[in-house]
């Protein structure tokens, strides 16, 4: 697991830099590896961005065992590695987390169960941080969304085959309300967005919005990167612009994490290291120093 860093920096007349760790496209996967980065940075807050558990597999065996699930109704006790990893980020530092596409098999219980670790869970909504005036913000996956009114409609046991069909009607525009009264907060403003192509490929067009930093994840890296480039991501296509890395839009930046894991065991990630984000984001009164 690679720790990359990077520095971004801001007008905000903070003591200190604020030091955020992201972790992004975790899919149940190795939790030990990512705890021991989160560990090493000691974050002043944690961005869980979406895809923390994998949202496909033996869903029929898992429902086998649902009266053994001591979470109830929910298949957070079969993706073993999210507990310990959410635990280790809860005891470090006040963690949030945005939805993904992978979250689709998330349950009520399970996000009770999640709560009750002490995780955030920002569902197209924001908080605030008075302490360091920061407006932290969740973008949840229009996929996701999509799937949440689908399950409204055909029940809770509705299951992903039979969804995924219905995914080319995803409604991709944000809902103006919540997102819109985000960008109009006073503060430093921080949204947690899955999909990196929302920055300025489809709607909400993130970077023509008044956001300061914008965490995405998604792309892993391209799966397979020469010469520095991606080449594949879902939603972006062949040879992929936003798989990793900073990107400065006219009102703020967005960071993309490459991913922690490889859910395309028949594709190795190559020359794509699995890595764990660390941003400093620096105090107007350090920016000199910091050169």
């Amino acid at each position: 697991m690679k720790e990359r860093r990077y520095r971004i920096q801001t007008s905000q007349e903070w003591d200190r830099p604020l030091v955020i760790a992201q972790v992004s496209d975790f899919h149940n996967g190795d939790a030990q590896a990512v705890s021991k980065v989160l560990r090493r940075c000691r974050p002043d807050l944690i961005a869980l961005t979406g895809d923390l558990f994998i949202g496909y597999g033996s869903r029929e065996a898992d429902e086998e065992k649902q009266d053994e699930n001591p979470y109830g109704k929910g298949f957070l006790a079969y993706q073993e590695n999210v507990l310990p990893l959410v635990r280790c980020c809860t005891e470090l530092a006040p963690t949030y987390f945005s939805l993904g596409n992978h979250e689709w098999v998330v349950t009520e219980s399970d996000f009770a169960a999640l709560r009750a670790e002490g995780l955030i869970i920002l569902d197209n909504q924001w908080v605030r941080d008075e302490e360091r005036g920061l407006v932290i913000g969740g973008l949840t996956s229009a996929m996701m969304t999509d799937f949440q009114r689908y399950r409204r409609k055909y029940g809770s046991d509705a299951d992903y085959p039979h969804w995924s069909r219905h995914t080319d009607r995803i409604n991709l525009r944000a809902k103006d309300g919540w997102l819109n009264g985000f960008t109009r907060q006073e503060g430093y403003k921080i949204l947690l967005s899955h999909h990196p192509e929302y920055w300025c490929l489809r709607q909400p067009m993130l970077c023509k919005k008044r956001i300061d930093l914008v965490l995405s994840g998604h792309a892993h890296g391209g799966q397979i990167r020469l010469f520095g480039r991606g080449l594949y991501s879902p939603g972006q296509g062949i040879l992929p612009r936003y798989t990793g890395g900073v990107f400065q839009g006219r009102f703020g930046t967005m960071v993309v994490s490459r991913g922690t894991t490889n859910t395309v065991p028949k594709i190795p990630r190559l020359f794509n290291p699995a890595e764990g984000v660390v941003i400093e984001c620096l105090p107007k009164k350090r920016l000199h120093a910091s050169h």
